[in-house]
């Protein structure tokens, strides 16, 4: 009797304590909404989970990415638009002074209007965005231009000290892009053509290849025998015998390089020369302020001969902003669809992670009513064990 009483007793404790325990993990699984709560529930789709989890998180941060990158672009773009208009403008104006308008007061004012054009471009080529510079390229900490001026304060050289390598991030795996593009290359026009001299000095320009860029003033001084030729306002000089096909003339601030053909010269005098191709939206503005002040003291026919010439140029380098375009919305059009790709498949790892971590509610219930009645009923039968005397043994 007394074994049958023990197991009787074992049988209810076990019943009790297996129900106590289950309803206390039903009653955690209704409390979170979830089937798992601890890692000893299922340790396989713990690990599946797990997976889910971090490939999510690796998707919101390439989807974080490219949401920046594209905020970035779209900021180039409008800034661009803006220098495009600037240009536009500037070029509107130098054309109203080709129409036949030559009074000098004229000429100044629109100068004056292109200098201001000047200082708005600079500022939108230094344009930033959360401490970065957009089109410095890899070297986004820092202005990506800088500019030197004269006694009066006007913009006399700007200089790119950006990198000439975009600054790239990944956005998903295998494939970076950049958003931080290269000033030097949206800005400039990079198809050097052949010097080209409109004074009549007699210099040509010699067989190589010249490393100055837009407009400058070739300054032609002494005799026979002994010229002596500078392109930096007299700072430094070269001299030649007046025989050489390609004798180099050394900028001593910038070491930039004008090759020239001194065989036929004849005359001294300051001769103004263009590299055509070689200008960007700073020097095209800066020849054309200066050409309008005519600080040079050209005659009216060279003058308008070079106003022509910078019209042309002026042209050709908004078409190099044109260009840019297609560069930057293809970035943007590229970035966008895999963005919305990249949280397509987010959402997939957040449905999965839901499939194998949420509680079924309608499976939870009627589990929680099961083993609720079936606790109840150990209880029950417990009570009846612990309440039995001798005395219900003996009838």
């Amino acid at each position: 009797m007394s074994y049958s009483l023990e197991s009787i007793f074992k049988t209810t404790y076990w019943a009790v304590t297996r129900h106590s325990e289950k309803l206390n993990i039903l009653q955690q699984k209704a409390a979170t909404g979830q089937d798992l709560n601890r890692i000893s529930d299922d340790p396989s789709r713990t690990n599946q989970i797990l997976g889910f989890q971090t490939d999510k998180r690796k998707k919101e941060v390439y989807v974080k990415t490219m949401g920046e990158a594209v905020s970035i672009l779209d900021l180039s773009s409008s800034v661009v638009q803006s220098i495009m208009k600037e240009m536009a403008n500037a070029r509107a104006s130098l054309a109203s002074t080709m129409s036949g308008t030559t009074n000098s007061q004229v000429r100044r004012t629109l100068a004056a209007e292109i200098n201001n054009a000047l200082e708005q471009v600079i500022s939108f080529a230094n344009s930033t965005r959360l401490s970065q510079y957009l089109f410095g390229g890899a070297k986004a900490e820092q202005a990506p231009y800088t500019v030197e001026r004269d006694g009066n304060g006007r913009i006399v050289r700007v200089t790119y000290q950006g990198s000439q390598e975009e600054q790239k991030v990944e956005v998903i795996d295998g494939m970076e892009i950049s958003a931080l593009l290269v000033g030097d290359r949206l800005f400039r026009d990079d198809s050097r053509q052949t010097p080209v001299f409109y004074g009549s000095t007699g210099v040509k320009a010699g067989s190589g290849t010249s490393s100055v860029r837009g407009d400058l003033y070739l300054t032609v001084e002494g005799g026979p025998g002994s010229w002596r030729l500078s392109i930096d306002g007299g700072a430094s000089w070269v001299t030649v015998a007046g025989t050489e096909t390609n004798a180099a003339v050394i900028h001593s601030e910038t070491g930039e390089v004008l090759y020239v053909d001194v065989s036929e010269i004849r005359q001294t005098g300051t001769e103004p020369v263009r590299i055509p191709g070689t200008y960007d939206i700073f020097n095209i503005l800066i020849s054309a302020r200066d050409l309008l002040n005519n600080s040079q003291n050209l005659d009216d026919k060279t003058l308008e001969n070079l106003l022509g010439a910078i019209l042309v140029s002026m042209q050709e380098v908004e078409e190099k902003l044109v260009r840019s375009f297609p560069i930057i919305g293809g970035r943007i059009e590229t970035l966008t669809n895999l963005k919305d790709s990249m949280e397509n498949m987010k959402v997939n790892s957040e449905d999965e992670i839901s499939r194998l971590l949420d509680a079924d509610i309608t499976q939870l219930s009627i589990d929680l009513a099961r083993h609720q009645l079936l606790y109840e009923m150990s209880l029950t039968a417990a009570s009846k064990i612990f309440s039995t005397s001798l005395l219900d043994f003996l009838k």
